[in-house]
């Protein structure tokens, strides 16, 4: 990974629009990578990624004073997942109300996905493509635990919901992906 030069940087800090324009461009396959793990529709993608964007612009004076390439991704990607987390808590039509008793049967009933004759490699298209067909907040709550690593709890303080709504969550999405692809290889 390619890191965005000092100078550019102290050159953003001065509002100086071209500079802007060249980070934006470096930033841009980062940023919409992150955000497309959160979310199907276009336009909200793009305003993920602008957004976070942004927020890289305007703290920039933060980074700056550690500046070290390592540093400079995993900050810009912390402020795009905080991007993504905050859409998730303004907006309620993400919210989903899950019954208990239903939790409890999910999380009894889960099996794991242990079929070694995938050839994962392959189908990254079809992981990818059956990860984006999920209910939007199981998609939001499958990335941030598999992918950025975040554990139940920590997912629940981050989109206000228990913990356990997020393990069912998890565990809907889980199933729903194994049977995809458990349909996708008898395809294949």
């Amino acid at each position: 990974m390619e890191n965005p030069p000092l100078k550019l940087l102290k050159q953003c800090t001065s509002n100086d629009r071209k500079a802007h324009y060249a980070l934006y461009e470096w930033c841009f396959n980062d940023l919409i990578s992150i955000c497309r793990r959160y979310y199907k529709n276009d336009d909200d993608l793009k305003s993920a990624v602008n957004m976070s964007f942004l927020k890289v612009i305007q703290s920039l004076e933060t980074v700056i004073q550690k500046y070290d390439g390592l540093v400079f991704y995993h900050w810009m990607k912390r402020i795009a997942i905080n991007q993504v987390i905050d859409e998730f808590r303004k907006n309620k039509k993400y919210k989903e109300v899950i019954d208990l008793k239903e939790e409890e049967e999910i999380l009894r009933n889960n099996i794991g996905f242990t079929d070694d004759s995938y050839d994962w490699k392959e189908n990254v298209a079809a992981i990818q493509q059956a990860i984006d067909s999920l209910p939007v907040m199981s998609k939001a709550v499958f990335n941030l635990y598999v992918i950025d690593g975040y554990k139940h709890e920590e997912i629940g303080v981050l989109l206000n919901i228990t913990a356990n709504t997020s393990k069912v969550h998890y565990f809907r999405a889980r199933n729903k992906l194994q049977l995809m692809l458990r349909n996708e290889k008898s395809i294949l």
